[in-house]
């Protein structure tokens, strides 16, 4: 059972000989099936004999009929105490959950933790460590000692971890945790299952909140019964439009476990609700906080005649939520919406135990999209305080409506829902994953439960904890496996959502793709080893996991003259590793050129899907290019700067972006003239990088801090006559595979190249004039010929310098 006890002295000697283990023992016996059968067979063997034989006038049916009461008393007797012996403090035996104490040996000296071990694997405590935790039981057999007297230790860590758990059984969930953390062997074991003792306690909890659940439906509920409905009055508009809350009360997974932080802002609920006057309360919290949760855990204690903390004035009201868009959604207009809910009001009152809820209460609130400003309805009736009321809003809505109708806000009290502990955050989901399990046929793991905390704080920004965790919880179970949703099937459903990549590199391919990932860009650009290998360097050491995870993948500042590879640089790294080009959100920093341009970076989504926060809340994994830094206006630059360094920005509805799952590539041709001439002198990037720098800042083009946010500065090299020719195979490629649609190739000579070469070499803007020769002279010749059916299917057109236009 899951009452609270307090800490009585326990004896931590078992007496397998006491009335309740006998009793335990019995149970046990009775318990297994095929003596079940052969009970009731026997009881209807001997009643039938008895009825045979008493229709035949003889007395003898009167014997079998009393020899058949003694074991349907005896099934009786298992059905009732036996099933349910009550726990006794004092002692091991008087506590010791039955299921375990009627299986544990009798025989002197055969008890060791070894023995134990073998019966909690037969016990429901033992069967949940496996299913949710992975712990097999063979793992504490093999571990555990043959001596006897190192019982008193797991007797007493098993007690220590009952009272924490508040219940006044000794569960066999608490004794198989207790072996393990008085195991030195385990606990290596538990490592490697990505388990530490923290995790630990939080089985006891989870399992005590079971047992408490399965305790609590089949205590009977004292809720009023008929004469509390009969109590309510006439409401058929109520009945109609709304939902009453909490009238399943303690068997309701969610509402049978409460956490301490939802108590205390229910005790705040009450106060509001019971006073004379202002009686309206605002439950005000991020979305996804349990607001909704906490107010049907509020009309559950409404109900339930044993909880003597609820003033009379509420006792037995019952809380009928409204919700706002579905009465919105059938009004057919603003006028026959306020009369609705006009009527609606009315009849709550005049029934005077019904506590109005309004859930998204700022659609009644506002005028907008799919919501309708009902103020002046509804202002009266919070302000005379002769009707309780409830909303539900979240932090920014609630302060909205504030500055807009201050009297309105006057008239209500707020109350402040934030973000529970992490040991409450758990609580909340295990009674949450009870109601998961029954409607998607999986079973969760705990680490799965872990992961999803941990992953929804970092990415699902958009709802509050737990929110986010149940319903990454919730898209798990399509990809559970074998009807077990794991750590890895979370990752995966987030994977899915986002395109984030969350979960360890196992397989071989993307290992080999991140070790030969250099090789990889190369097949798309030319040169520039270090650049190609900075980058490669951050996703090895983002997909290893010994990056920090509190900045982005990487932030690089690339220096060069124009046409060198910075932006194919950007487009090789998004399609070879982040799944395609669009995955590179490219923003032309020219464009930012003006103070008042620092509002398009940070819009929000609502308002414009193309600002870089937009792009980034669609597609965390991602290539930011921030192409031309140089030319974005210095207010436009000192925005970046969080988002460099920390990996964060807020957009304009003040909600945090996070890009700590992009790489940030900023370039710039400021110092190209230099550049090229320090190489043109035969000095090499990597030894007059710090001068360039100095002479960036000296000459006032970035700031000192600008430049310090970023992980590296690179400088690329121009590009010459042998890297050139590197070009033109690159761009040949790239016109054979959009030829392989018809079936066509095209080859090169080497004198057209050496042609296409000396056209196309520009010292001062590298590659890009080489382009516009290559389509020019090239790819219009090739137009022709295909026009004219000069180049069939499976035919190759070969080129020479002879075939090429003269400049």
């Amino acid at each position: 059972m899951a009452d609270r006890v307090g800490a009585v002295a326990t004896d931590l000697n078992l007496n397998l000989n006491s009335v309740r283990a006998q009793k335990a023992r019995l149970s046990a016996l009775l318990g297994r099936p095929p003596v079940r059968f052969l009970t009731a067979g026997l009881i209807v063997v001997l009643a039938a004999a008895g009825a045979y034989l008493l229709a035949r006038s003889l007395a003898v049916g009167w014997l079998a009929l009393a020899i058949a009461v003694l074991p349907l008393l005896l099934l009786l007797w298992y059905q009732g105490e036996l099933q349910r012996l009550p726990a006794a403090a004092g002692s091991i035996d008087g506590m010791l959950e039955a299921g375990l104490l009627g299986i544990l040996p009798t025989a002197p000296g055969r008890l060791t933790p070894k023995t134990l071990a073998g019966c909690l694997s037969r016990t429901s405590g033992g069967l949940f460590l496996a299913a949710r935790f992975g712990i097999a039981p063979s793992l504490l057999e093999q571990t555990a000692s043959d001596n006897p007297a190192d019982l008193a230790a797991v007797w007493r860590e098993a007690d220590s971890l009952r009272l924490l758990s508040g219940a006044s059984e000794l569960s066999a969930l608490c004794v198989s945790v207790a072996m393990l953390r008085v195991n030195p062997v385990v606990k290596g074991v538990i490592a490697r299952l990505q388990l530490d003792e923290g995790d630990l306690l939080a089985a006891v909890r989870w399992y005590a909140y079971l047992n408490r659940l399965v305790y609590d439906y089949h205590r009977p509920v004292y809720d009023g019964g008929l004469a509390r409905d009969w109590s309510f009055g006439y409401t058929p508009l109520l009945e109609r439009f709304g939902r009453p809350l909490g009238v399943r009360g303690r068997r309701d997974p969610a509402v049978a476990h409460q956490v301490a932080s939802h108590q205390k802002l229910i005790e705040q609920l009450l106060a509001v609700l019971g006073q004379s006057d202002r009686r309206a309360a605002a439950v005000v919290g991020p979305l996804g906080s349990g607001k909704t949760k906490m107010v049907e855990v509020f009309a559950a204690r409404l109900l339930d005649a044993a909880d003597q903390s609820v003033p009379d004035r509420l006792r037995f009201n019952q809380v009928v939520s409204l919700d706002a868009a579905s009465l919105i959604a059938r009004a057919k207009g603003r006028g026959d919406l306020e009369q609705l809910v006009g009527a609606l009001l009315v009849e709550a009152y005049r029934a005077k135990n019904v506590i109005v809820c309004l859930d998204d209460a700022q659609l009644f609130l506002e005028d907008g999209i799919g919501s309708v400003d009902l103020s002046k309805l509804l202002n009266p009736v919070l302000e005379a305080g002769n009707l309780p009321m409830i909303l539900i809003m979240d932090e920014q809505r609630w302060l909205q409506i504030g500055r807009r109708n201050p009297a309105l806000a006057a008239a209500i009290s707020r109350l402040n829902l934030g973000e529970p502990s992490d040991d409450e955050m758990l609580d909340i989901i295990f009674s949450q994953l009870t109601i998961l399990e029954f409607k998607r046929h999986v079973t969760y793991m705990f680490q799965a439960v872990r992961e999803a905390v941990r992953l929804s704080r970092r990415y699902l920004r958009d709802l509050a904890l737990p929110g986010g965790a149940i319903k990454l919880l919730e898209s798990s179970a399509a990809l559970a496996d074998s009807g077990l949703v794991t750590a890895a099937s979370v990752q995966a459903a987030l994977e899915e959502s986002t395109g984030v990549k969350v979960a360890p590199v196992d397989s071989a391919a993307e290992k080999q793709k991140l070790l030969k990932l250099e090789e990889l860009i190369h097949q798309r650009m030319v040169n520039q080893t270090q650049a190609v290998a900075a980058v490669s360097d951050a996703l090895r050491r983002a997909r290893s996991g010994v990056r920090n995870p509190d900045r982005p993948v990487g932030t690089f500042l690339m220096l060069g003259p124009t046409g060198v590879g910075k932006t194919e640089l950007s487009k090789a790294l998004a399609e070879v590793y982040f799944g395609g080009e669009d995955r590179l959100v490219r923003l032309d920093m020219n464009e930012f050129s003006g103070a008042g341009d620092t509002a398009r970076l940070i819009d929000a989504g609502e308002t414009n899907g193309f600002s870089l926060a937009a792009q980034i809340s669609k597609q965390p994994f991602s290539v930011v290019l921030l192409d031309e830094i140089e030319k974005a206006h210095d207010a436009v630059r000192s925005l970046l700067l969080q988002m460099i360094d920390e990996g964060v920005l807020r957009d304009s509805g003040n909600r945090q972006i996070s890009f700590r799952d992009a790489i940030i590539i900023a370039t710039s041709n400021a110092g190209a003239d230099t550049i090229r001439q320090l190489v043109e002198a035969g000095q090499q990037p990597e030894r007059f990088g710090d001068q360039l720098v100095n002479q960036l800042i000296s000459s006032g083009q970035f700031r000192p801090e600008f430049i310090n946010r970023f992980d590296d500065v690179i400088i690329f090299k121009p590009l010459g006559k042998d890297e050139l020719r590197q070009v033109v195979d690159l761009i040949l490629a790239g016109i054979n595979r959009n030829l392989a649609l018809q079936k066509i190739s095209l080859r090169l000579a080497d004198d057209a190249k050496d042609w296409l070469i000396e056209q196309g070499y520009d010292a001062r803007l590298g590659a890009r004039p080489l382009r516009r020769v290559v389509q020019r002279n090239v790819e219009n010749l090739v137009a022709k010929k295909i026009l004219s059916g000069g180049a069939a299917p499976g035919s190759v057109i070969e080129v020479k310098s002879s075939d090429l236009l003269e400049p």
